[in-house]
């Protein structure tokens, strides 16, 4: 009988393995490094670690995914040979991003820095050819004409092309003609249509995210075909469920098609795995803060759940697919630290990654990381580094910090190391604040969720920036994300764009569409197996004022609609739009844009093991003392965190050490184990600082 949840995620230096088994309540853990040259290779050595002894590949009921290969591909410019075809006279839309569709965009068009092309000018073919915002047509495609400038498609080396054709998502035919013209012409490339990537309103959002999917899908394919066949290899058969940017996960077959969903997989995991302990905790306000070798991500929570975005920045890309609100920024363990021309000390992003790795690291880089810092400031314990799997060489640490850093400075290699990390502290402070402040929330009112292999190592000293009075590390912080995927659930996001005023579209008419809807979500999740009665549907509408660019999303209840149900969006549309932006224009005519439906299948959730209070007294945990580095060196009480039970309480400074982590308590905190295993750390900020 199948009996294993197994949970697997990638990140730039460690590949985190988390297994549960449903029968016996066993919990087993894993980090092993990560092969940038193979990705697929690294899930297989971290599952031989868990099979074997009995352990049989047969008895996987779940596996569950999280993988940075589709950030990777367009981060760095690695995908495939793309081209575009487009709507003739419409080439520069790609070129020409609105203002204030990205982050970066600023109110100087000539000076504003373009996001880079993924497709040249030279590889983009206009397409004769034109529907109107109705759906109508315009102009018929003419098949002589593009089929005589398609032509330039062969032996171009072209591995897939996105076509984005104007309002295709209101009339889809001229787009769907084309792939099978592409298909006699190239049939080895793959062809990726917006009006099925993201049929939607928006001329820009819908290109960009079409060329992103078309650009790193045939990397993600090869992945995905390769990482199943190696399963199947260890006959493990069962489907391979992928994270998604929006937490959740959907079969790698299903999202072969859509791979531009994946590029927030992995932190959307460790965001659900936050979402999760703070409902078991009782935590309804919670920061996530995940840490790894190569990165620090920061999402938020709000009364138990994530909070769900429309679009988000991937570098320089805009992606319109929903997505957990996420910050992320090159700040890791791996973070490389660096002196620019000026002479300031810099923290990355660039990152030593898994190979070489932090100077300290066996057969590691020359340069120096943050790793490397927290191991000169005593912090990490060089000989218990993933529970002693890999030794790390401190006296690395210190040649590397001292000649690229300390004697360019004139700074003793100890003062250079504190300064690494508080660069670092810096960077990561501001990341929070861009998920809490910026969005109008006080980070005070929040509890900050720290995991990841260095997030604990850090958490405590941001926090203490923040005034956030508490963090909570859990039970496996290392390994935290692959736990948040095994309590994810199966979901998709559908949405198609249809104008209509909102007082003259009848409730029927609203009603059909999202019945049409959720006939094609039902159809997809019936054809993986699985019971029509587990599938569960949620809808919303987008609503905008007449004199509105951008809309905002209203509920929308199931079953048979009132006749006055209309009145109740309404009202819910202009409370919506003053929590959001402080107005609300009740004399305004409201528009309905675009119908979203959400389906998901519900996988029940692991049970967690409730333990009672036991002793504030944690001296028996203690397992060592050494000196550690809290702007002046500290004798401090070194715990084992598989000493400590629920209960027991510490005064900072103390470090706790684990296989999968390390947490810093530093002085003037205090830290207990809750019911559930988790380390709660108590900031004090005083009265004047709050």
């Amino acid at each position: 009988m199948a009996r294993y949840r197994v949970g697997i995620d990638i990140g730039g230096t460690f590949t985190d393995l988390c297994v549960l088994d449903d029968q016996g309540g066993e919990v087993f853990n894993s980090k092993v490094l990560s092969t940038p040259a193979d990705l697929a290779q690294g899930v297989m050595n971290a599952l031989d670690e868990f099979f074997g002894d009995g352990r049989l590949p047969e008895d996987v009921a779940f596996l569950f995914h999280a993988t940075t290969i589709a950030t990777n591909a367009l981060l760095e410019r690695k995908g495939a040979k793309t081209w575009l075809l487009i709507t003739e006279g419409f080439t520069g839309v790609y070129e020409t991003p609105e203002l204030g569709e990205t982050r970066s965009a600023i109110a100087d068009y000539l000076s504003y820095p373009k996001p880079p092309m993924l497709v040249r000018q030279r590889e983009t073919i206009q397409i004769p050819e034109r529907i109107d915002f109705r759906g109508n047509v315009l102009r018929l495609l003419d098949e002589a004409e593009a089929r005589r400038r398609l032509a330039r498609l062969k032996d171009s080396g072209v591995e897939s092309v996105a076509v984005c054709l104007l309002f295709s998502f209101m009339n889809p035919a001229h787009e769907r003609r084309l792939r099978e013209w592409v298909a006699e012409i190239v049939p080895e490339a793959q062809v990726y249509l917006s009006c099925e990537t993201l049929p939607q309103i928006r001329e820009y959002p819908r290109l960009t995210t079409t060329v992103v999917n078309a650009y790193v899908a045939p990397v993600v394919n090869r992945y995905i075909h390769r990482l199943e066949a190696a399963l199947k290899s260890r006959r493990i058969i069962k489907p391979l469920y992928i994270m998604q940017s929006n937490g959740g996960s959907l079969t790698g077959a299903a999202l072969r098609d859509i791979p531009v969903r994946m590029i927030e997989s992995g932190p959307a995991a460790g965001v659900l795995g936050a979402a999760y302990i703070g409902r078991l905790t009782d935590q309804l306000k919670v920061i996530s803060f995940d840490m790894g070798g190569t990165t620090a991500k920061t999402g938020i929570v709000e009364d138990g759940e994530p909070r769900v975005v429309p679009r988000f920045q991937a570098g320089e890309w805009l992606i319109s697919t929903p997505s957990l609100d996420l910050v992320e920024i090159g700040a890791g363990g791996g973070s490389i630290a660096w002196i620019d021309k000026g002479g300031l000390l810099k923290v990355g992003p660039q990152s030593s990654g898994a190979d070489p790795g932090p100077a300290c690291y066996p057969d590691g880089g020359a340069l120096p990381t943050v790793t490397d810092a927290d191991v000169m400031l005593g912090w990490l314990n060089p000989e218990f580094f993933v529970g002693g799997k890999f030794h790390l060489d401190a006296a690395a640490a210190a040649r590397a910090i001292s000649t690229h850093i300390a004697e360019p400075l004139k700074l003793s290699a100890i003062e250079a190391a504190n300064g690494i990390i508080k660069i670092v502290s810096s960077n990561m402070v501001e990341a929070l604040r861009l998920v809490t402040v910026s969005r109008g929330e006080d980070p005070r009112d929040y509890v900050l969720v720290a995991f990841g292999g260095a997030g604990p190592v850090h958490a405590a000293l941001l926090a203490q920036e923040l005034k956030i009075p508490r963090v909570l590390v859990p039970a496996s912080p290392g390994v935290h994300s692959a736990i948040g995927l095994l309590v994810s659930d199966l979901k998709r996001d559908y949405v198609q764009t249809h104008f209509a005023s909102l007082e003259e579209v009848e409730v029927g008419e609203i009603e059909r569409r999202f019945q049409s809807m959720e006939a094609v979500a039902q159809h997809e999740f019936e054809s993986q197996g699985i019971p029509s009665e587990r599938i569960v549907h949620e809808r919303a509408i987008d609503l905008r004022y007449s004199i509105q660019k951008y809309e905002l999303a209203v509920p929308v209840e199931r079953g048979a609609l009132a006749p006055d149900a209309k009145i109740a969006w309404r009202k819910a549309f202009d409370a919506t739009h003053e929590k959001h932006f402080g107005s609300r224009a009740e004399d305004q005519k409201v528009e309905v844009v675009n119908y979203r439906l959400t389906t998901k299948v519900l996988v029940p959730k692991p049970a967690v093991t409730e333990v009672e209070l036991g002793s504030a007294n944690s001296d028996g945990a203690i397992k060592a003392r050494r000196k550690a580095y809290f702007d002046g060196w500290r004798d401090t009480p070194i715990y084992d965190r598989a000493g400590l039970v629920p209960g027991n309480r510490l005064r900072g400074p103390a470090i706790i050490e684990q296989m999968d982590s390390t947490t810093v308590v530093h002085p003037g905190q205090e830290a207990a184990v809750d019911r559930f295993g988790n380390i709660l750390i108590e900031i004090h900020v005083s009265p004047g600082d709050g």
